[in-house]
């Protein structure tokens, strides 16, 4: 039987248990497998850094009340955030990072945190 390297699909040479007639097809063939999972992740990441940055420059004191439009003009997906934390309160805080926010009692506006040490995961 004839085995071929899954890359190349060169005639493999050795060992019977060999995929790959060399490293470079083995890297190859994985980071063309793994590719578009990848840039699925790094999409993700790229938004969730967005938020933060977003969150930040809203919140320069650590406490801040703002718009949500304001959060969404400075590039905020309020679908992606990394955790969430409930206070003792009972209010639910979405984080993204160390920023965290929850809709505020006037409505159409949002109350942002930065997270602190007594806030657990």
């Amino acid at each position: 039987m004839k085995r071929t390297c899954l890359y190349c699909n060169e005639e493999l040479r050795g060992r019977i248990d060999k995929k790959f007639c060399d490293s470079q097809c083995k890297s190859a063939y994985h980071n063309h497998t793994s590719a578009s999972t990848e840039a699925y992740i790094r999409g993700i990441n790229k938004q969730l850094r967005a938020n933060r940055s977003a969150l930040r420059t809203a919140c320069p004191q650590g406490k801040a009340t703002v718009r949500k439009e304001f959060l969404i003009k400075l590039g905020m997906d309020f679908k992606h955030l990394t955790h969430s934390w409930k206070s003792k309160g009972g209010n639910l805080y979405y984080f993204c990072y160390d920023y965290g926010y929850t809709p505020a009692l006037e409505s159409g506006k949002i109350l942002i945190i930065q997270k602190q040490d007594y806030m657990k995961e």
